[in-house]
């Protein structure tokens, strides 16, 4: 068998399939998609280029699905919640080799 030729009878190989999925589907992955890149950083303007640009087939099929305005109600909404949240990721101090959880516990010893 040549190498770029899918072998049928590999139990490995990779099928996709559609499955048809109302609103609420679409709705629910709008949100999720949201909420990552709006944990990541991103704010309404960048946000909603991943919903109205053709070039991100998930985000933007949902787009086509929901309409502008629930999409933009759904970035907003997500926006507005994560970027109050600022997550960092930090090594140990190579010294003491205190960490986040060293730190946490630290904490909780000063408390009666």
């Amino acid at each position: 068998m040549p190498y770029q030729e899918a072998d049928e009878t590999d139990p490995m190989l990779l099928v996709g399939v559609e499955l048809a999925a109302g609103e609420e589907a679409a709705r629910e992955s709008a949100n999720a998609i949201a909420q990552e890149y709006a944990r990541m950083g991103f704010d309404e303007p960048r946000l909603m280029e991943l919903f109205t640009n053709p070039f991100y087939g998930g985000s933007h099929q949902t787009f086509l699905l929901l309409g502008a305005e629930k999409i933009r109600a759904i970035v907003k909404e997500q926006v507005a919640f994560w970027s109050r949240v600022c997550c960092r990721d930090r090594d140990t101090d190579p010294e003491t080799g205190l960490g986040l959880l060293n730190v946490l516990q630290d904490e909780r010893r000063k408390t009666p």
